[in-house]
């Protein structure tokens, strides 16, 4: 997996597609005819126009759900009040605004996730 940082703070979505399937952001923004915020609808619609396998919806964390499956696109609730999409690349934050994390994830709370398949 390959880093990409998110050009605009409104970017974080394009970044973690770009991720996943190799495309540029460029690409991607293009493809998804935006470069501002995205819907988990959004995100679910261009994984299928590439051809990505992944979870039918996002799953909410929960007892039934503790962690988030170990390749995911996750939606995190940051320390400072907005929304915001990270990869989960097998035990890896993949993050389009602070970058690779190994460890704990403390830019937010982690309160959903849509599973990606290989």
């Amino acid at each position: 997996m390959e880093l990409v940082m998110q050009p605009t703070s409104e970017t974080c979505g394009q970044a973690c597609i770009a991720m996943i399937t190799g495309k540029t952001i460029e690409e991607v923004i293009k493809d998804m005819k935006t470069s501002g915020p995205t819907s988990i609808g959004q995100l679910i619609d261009i994984l299928d126009f590439y051809g990505v396998k992944h979870a039918e919806k996002n799953t909410r964390i929960s007892k039934k759900n503790p962690e988030p499956y170990e390749y995911s696109i996750l939606t995190v609730h940051t320390n400072e009040g907005y929304t915001h999409w990270t990869l989960l690349y097998y035990g890896k934050y993949y993050d389009p605004e602070f970058g690779l994390i190994d460890g704990e994830y403390q830019y937010g709370k982690i309160t959903s996730f849509l599973a990606i398949y290989q």
